[in-house]
């Protein structure tokens, strides 16, 4: 799953929150200052991601991309916080505005407690108000070029994020049929695996 997905998929406390967001800038690690609850989104990531990767609906999805590709789990993760936000009231229970200007609020606050590369990663997330710009296809498409601009040349002679679009906007209806089926698994499990009540979180 991508950004804004593991910022759902957690407890409602930011630093929970920037565990799950910040696992894989941060390789995963805990950082010297990291409170109780910075790690158990650490740990929630990775049980998310496995998750993910496991799941038959994940899966059909990529395949409606082709049957070869290494970035086709980048496309599908992107894609997903598309549909997220498209779907957002049949899973949150605040504004989907709400509440990423309450995340984008709160992890400003808490960048002291933050590694610098961790920092500079949020930064950058909020000044470009990453979370909300796949709220279209086109943001969608642009996030591709974003990635695009950062792979190496060896991966771009093989093959580039922004290739998949013309595939996925024709695909979108079926890949959003595998979300709808995917994600209230994905909310059961994170909510099974971490204990939180419907008190400690926004999902339904």
């Amino acid at each position: 799953m991508n950004y804004l997905a593991h910022i759902v998929l957690s407890k409602s406390h930011i630093d929970y929150q920037l565990g799950n967001l910040l696992a894989d800038p941060l390789k995963g690690r805990a950082w010297l200052t990291s409170s109780a609850l910075h790690k158990e989104g650490l740990v929630m990531h990775r049980s998310i991601d496995s998750f993910t990767d496991s799941n038959q609906h994940v899966k059909n999805s990529k395949l409606q991309l082709g049957k070869k590709g290494h970035l086709k789990g980048v496309v599908i993760d992107m894609a997903f916080d598309y549909l997220l936000l498209k779907n957002w009231q049949q899973f949150a229970t605040v504004p989907r505005r709400a509440f990423i200007d309450n995340f984008y609020e709160d992890s400003i606050a808490s960048l002291s407690q933050l590694p610098a590369n961790a920092s500079t990663f949020i930064n950058a997330l909020v000044t470009n108000d990453i979370l909300s710009s796949y709220s279209t296809l086109d943001g969608l498409a642009q996030a591709f070029e974003r990635i695009d601009k950062r792979l190496s040349s060896r991966v771009l002679a093989k093959e580039s994020t922004s290739d998949y679009f013309p595939i996925l906007e024709s695909k979108i209806f079926m890949i959003e049929k595998d979300f709808l089926l995917f994600f209230p698994q994905l909310v059961d499990h994170f909510k099974s695996e971490s204990g939180a009540t419907s008190k400690e979180c926004i999902l339904r």
